[in-house]
């Protein structure tokens, strides 16, 4: 297995434990659709509140984004495809993106966007955006 297939297979397991995790938080069943996106607009509000009482370390912070980025991301990957890629242009700070039709969706990013800063910030918007973006790239 190659480096690509590595990663693309990390995510695709992160996605599935980012199912099992928000069973385990919300007791919410979740699907790789638009409505689990929603869903998980509204897990990641919840997180964000619970970060603002009760700071989460940054492993954990880590460990939750990258998850529920996958999850976000496999959803997309599975209506128009694309590749992950880990962006290793910083060394101290590698992150991970999706690759569709030469664009990059860092959707890790923003679920930590959202938990960290800013609890306004929509998964689900980003998501259309990129679905648009990519149905008219690809």
């Amino acid at each position: 297995m190659n480096e690509l297939q590595q990663l693309n297979q990390l995510m695709s397991d992160s996605a599935q434990d980012a199912i099992g995790y928000i069973k385990n938080i919300s007791n919410e069943d979740i699907d790789f659709n638009e409505a689990g996106i929603q869903q998980l607009d509204s897990i990641l509000t919840g997180l964000s509140q619970e970060h603002n009482v009760n700071p989460f370390d940054n492993k954990m912070l880590f460990t939750v984004s990258t998850m529920l980025g996958a999850f976000i991301g496999e959803t997309f990957r599975n209506r128009l495809g694309g590749e992950w890629f880990m962006d290793k242009s910083n060394p101290d700070a590698p992150f991970i993106v999706l690759n569709y039709a030469g664009k990059s969706y860092p959707f890790a990013s923003v679920c930590f966007e959202k938990i960290v800063n800013d609890p306004q910030t929509s998964v689900l918007k980003y998501y259309e955006l990129a679905l648009n973006n990519g149905a008219s790239s690809g």
